[in-house]
């Protein structure tokens, strides 16, 4: 047989690639199409997301600015109030206002940075900066269930926060000038850091009837009054240095786990019945040197003082006033290097372990000895 020549072979493939092509062109066209080609049944409508659907909070671009309705708010620049003004004023509920790492700054003679002002519920206000204003940093007193979280308030001349019925949690405070830098009712303030208030560090209430807070894992530093005042509230792992008065006030109320280190009164001071003090760290407090301070101090009755450890707080580790107070509990606690007393009960009848002093080996088996050393 004759081998086929290179001329045939080409027509051969010639004619192939034309049957190719004659066949796919008889092919349904629903076995070629990628889509329908019909347009939708009805009117037709855009189908490109709007502006409000791409950022549906409203802008906030001057001050005074006040909300009326309720939504999501942000602010889209550092802003400046003025004379006479508060910077923003919220007039609802409802309200999720975004700071959104902006400064609000405030000019002499102006209001609050931010105030809610009228009983509102459920307004969370976060995330940026506070300078400078007249009045209070944030005042949302009027609100309840209120959410502040972190804001950092500086220089304000009353109080960074002013709360009723809220959480106040990772904010910073510097130089604040209210009778407290922080101040609350029935609130949760948490994570929180004071510096350099004028007045009391963080303040919940100011009777046993209006307090009913708890401050848990903050920190106060230098303020010129005490470091927290705590009225049928709860104060759990906080740090108090360098208090102008009291570390921490008690008043029907609990302090636990806290370190309390140089104040100029009484470490912790017990004001009046029902206070549980347990677990705390009290150093180099009553540097006035007073008499009616101490490491601990109790001016009331009935008073669990519980498992803390005294260290050269001058005049005495742990002190009852003589002023007819009975029927404290004393057990369980160290103390070391506490000026001429350890523990001072005066003549009243309290409850107290024994104080076993030593250096050596714990031979007394009584569990609720106090330790001095």
């Amino acid at each position: 047989m004759k081998p086929m020549s290179l001329h045939f072979l080409r027509r051969a493939a010639q004619f192939s690639c034309i049957l190719s092509l004659a066949a796919a062109a008889f092919l349904p066209l629903s076995a070629r199409a990628q889509g329908s080609l019909t347009p939708p049944s009805g009117a037709i409508s855009p189908t490109m997301k709007s502006l409000d659907q791409i950022e549906p909070r409203t802008p906030i671009s001057s001050l005074p600015y006040a909300i009326n309705t309720p939504g999501s708010y942000y602010v889209t620049t550092n802003l400046t109030g003025i004379t006479s003004n508060d910077g923003i004023t919220i007039n609802t509920g409802d309200v999720a206002l975004d700071l959104n790492g902006f400064t609000l700054t405030g000019v002499a003679g102006s209001g609050n940075a931010i105030y809610v002002s009228a009983v509102y519920d459920n307004i969370t206000i976060r995330n940026g900066y506070i300078v400078a204003w007249g009045g209070s940093g944030v005042n949302v007193y009027n609100g309840e269930n209120t959410v502040l979280d972190h804001l950092s308030i500086f220089q304000t001349s009353g109080y960074a926060i002013n709360m009723f019925g809220g959480v106040a949690r990772n904010c910073t405070v510097d130089g604040s000038g209210g009778s407290a830098s922080i101040y609350c009712e029935k609130s949760v303030v948490q994570d929180c850091t004071v510096i350099n208030s004028q007045g009391i560090g963080i303040e919940t209430g100011s009777s046993a009837n209006d307090g009913a807070s708890k401050i848990s894992d903050c920190s106060v530093y230098s303020p010129a009054g005490d470091g927290m005042d705590a009225f049928d509230s709860e104060v759990s792992d906080c740090v108090v240095k360098n208090a102008g008065a009291s570390g921490i006030y008690l008043s029907a109320s609990t302090a636990s786990g806290c370190h309390v280190e140089n104040s100029f009164g009484s470490g912790i001071y017990v004001a009046s019945p029902g206070c549980r003090i347990t677990g705390n760290n009290c150093l180099n407090n009553n540097s006035s040197a007073s008499t009616n301070s101490a490491g601990i101090y109790v001016a009331g009755s009935n008073n669990r003082i519980e498992n803390n450890h005294l260290t050269a707080n001058l005049n005495a580790g742990i002190q009852v006033d003589p002023n007819g107070y009975t029927n404290n509990i004393i057990i369980k606690n160290t103390v070391a290097g506490d000026g001429t007393n350890d523990i001072v009960t005066s003549t009243n009848a309290q409850i107290v372990g024994p104080l076993i002093i030593t250096t050596g080996v714990i031979t007394n088996s009584n569990p609720w000895a106090n330790f001095s050393f």
